[in-house]
């Protein structure tokens, strides 16, 4: 009898155990069910191609990481986790030792790889893509990076090692470093050369559907994926207007906005059918010129312009509640932050009109605009049209033209202002832009090798020592310094001016489900996080 008891008390907890073994995958099978499907509408304020080694704007890289595998992906807080790249060591302090995720394969159902012919993803695209960024001329990967690549080689098929110069302290960095490639097919360089950038074949969660410039990009979920995206399609929809943008927003034509304008920050905060996401990065637009032209070269016509702009009261105008002060490229949290900088750039019209007047710049003929052998005082500067960046524009142009002199200002299409600022020769004009707020985005701009610095013919030869020793130093507290005398010789001899700091609000539909945030990277569908619609 004890013995029948044992065996049914067995047969009782062996049948327990295949239920709990079989209970999970039921729930994921239902849940998989219940979450996919769908298309996740994503507000763009522009985007141009989708070559990560020409890529300089937030919203192409969107599209770039989920097209391709990137080494890591960044949140939020600009911290990184895993993609391509499941893990790395540092061999010492310039070598770096990067393990790959295996078995992810290229897109197939195209003409680089058609249906059922993929390859995997190997160390050997991780080197053709790193070598390529670096070589390409032209090429927008991160000035540190430029500055401080030896080689790299692949160790076996997972394994590649990557050798430095110097340490970089950026490396790892959201944006910057390594942070700025995608890992491409060869092949699709070799198939579409030049169209490259318009043909995207890559790794990622979703496949390149179609482009259609100043619309939209629609990406459709890569079955193949080492983890299966729940999402059926991905549109990323351009809207360069803020107040259009909203209005796509609250009628749920889109799911997702990048900015919220701040005199709607509480209406959305307190409407059920959104989520609004706070960025505590505080960011400013500024002003630079090209070198080029023989205006910009005298640095007291650049202090006239910055005396007679009022960067703070403009920047409180057009952010409201999101303003938060404060001068540079670097705001608070981020090295080489100096809170003293914007004592180079005081209010004073007065003091602007005798500094041209010594130029010998003066009204002759009472129209109200300055001149000097007999030809007007014009300053040239192109903005694109992706909110605030007009409002700023239009402030700007207002207090100039209050102390005599005459703007042509040009606000034109995102892709437009992209290729005018790297135009060969330069682009023969002030350009007004914002971001690259985050560590290591002063030496992305104003570095030697930065493609930006190039460009506008900057020759800066202390702020590039400056830069190159803050990217080789690995002590926070030494390079916080550096980076503040950089700025502090950037700034105080006008070579950009800048509007002040604010922050800003993102949101989302309150249907979106697994949101993880936008920084650099679009994080959709990655090891942290599966986004799907809650219908």
């Amino acid at each position: 009898m004890k013995r029948l008891i044992i065996l049914a008390n067995i047969l009782i907890i062996a049948t327990i155990a295949l239920a709990a073994c079989a209970q999970p995958g039921t729930i994921l099978e239902e849940e998989e069910a219940t979450r996919s499907g769908g298309n996740l509408i994503i507000h763009a304020a522009g985007m141009i191609q989708f070559d990560y080694a020409r890529c300089a704007d937030d919203n192409s890289f969107w599209v770039i990481s989920n097209i391709y595998s990137t080494f890591y992906r960044c949140n939020n807080d600009q911290t990184i986790f895993p993609d391509l790249a499941t893990s790395w060591e540092y061999e010492d302090d310039t070598t770096l030792i990067i393990h790959l995720r295996e078995g992810v394969m290229w897109h197939d159902g195209n003409d680089v790889f058609p249906e059922g012919e993929s390859r995997e993803v190997v160390a050997a695209d991780v080197v053709y893509s790193v070598e390529r960024g670096v070589e390409l001329e032209g090429s927008t990967i991160s000035a540190d990076f430029l500055a401080t690549f030896e080689s790299i080689e692949a160790l076996d098929d997972y394994t590649v090692k990557l050798t430095l110069s110097e340490p970089n302290a950026l490396l790892l960095a959201c944006a910057r470093g390594l942070g700025g490639f995608a890992i491409i097919p060869k092949e699709a360089v070799d198939m579409y050369g030049d169209d490259f950038a318009l043909n995207p074949v890559g790794s990622g969660p979703f496949k390149f559907v179609e482009y259609k410039p100043d619309e939209e990009v629609v990406l459709e979920r890569n079955e193949d994926y080492w983890k299966k995206p729940y999402l059926d399609t991905v549109t990323f929809k351009v809207i360069p207007d803020e107040d259009a943008a909203l209005i796509s927003f609250e009628t749920g034509e889109i799911d997702w906005i990048s900015s919220i304008p701040q005199e709607d920050v509480a209406r959305i905060r307190d409407d059920n059918r959104f989520e609004l996401h706070h960025s505590g990065l505080e960011c400013a637009p500024w002003i630079m010129f090209d070198m080029a032209v023989p205006l910009h070269q005298d640095q007291a016509f650049r202090q006239a312009l910055a005396y007679a702009i009022d960067g703070a009261a403009i920047s409180k105008n057009v952010e409201g509640d999101n303003f938060v002060g404060g001068c540079g490229i670097a705001g608070k949290g981020i090295p080489g932050y100096d809170p003293d900088l914007c004592q180079y750039f005081p209010y004073d019209p007065e003091g602007a009109k005798e500094l041209l007047a010594e130029l010998g710049w003066e009204d002759t003929d009472g129209d109200g605009v300055l001149d000097k052998d007999g030809e007007d005082l014009v300053f040239e500067m192109e903005i694109w049209n992706m909110a605030p960046m007009p409002r700023y524009g239009e402030a700007i142009v207002i207090q100039l033209e209050e102390i005599g002199i005459s703007v042509n200002l040009q606000t034109v299409e995102f892709g437009t202002w992209i290729n005018d600022l790297f135009a060969e020769g330069g682009p023969g004009k002030a350009m007004m832009a914002s971001g690259f707020c985050t560590d290591g985005g002063l030496n992305s701009v104003f570095g030697e090798t930065a493609a930006t610095a190039q460009s506008l013919n900057y020759d800066m030869p202390e702020i590039y020592e400056l830069l190159a020793r803050a990217n080789v130093t690995i002590d926070p507290v030494e390079r916080d310094n550096i980076l503040r005398e950089a700025q502090e010789m950037l700034f105080s001899q006008y070579l950009a001016i800048p509007m002040e700091h604010s922050t800003g609000y993102a949101a989302t539909n309150s249907r979106v489900e697994g949101w993880h945030g936008i920084f650099w990277t679009a994080n959709i569908c990655t090891e942290e996080n599966n986004v799907w619609l809650n219908e």
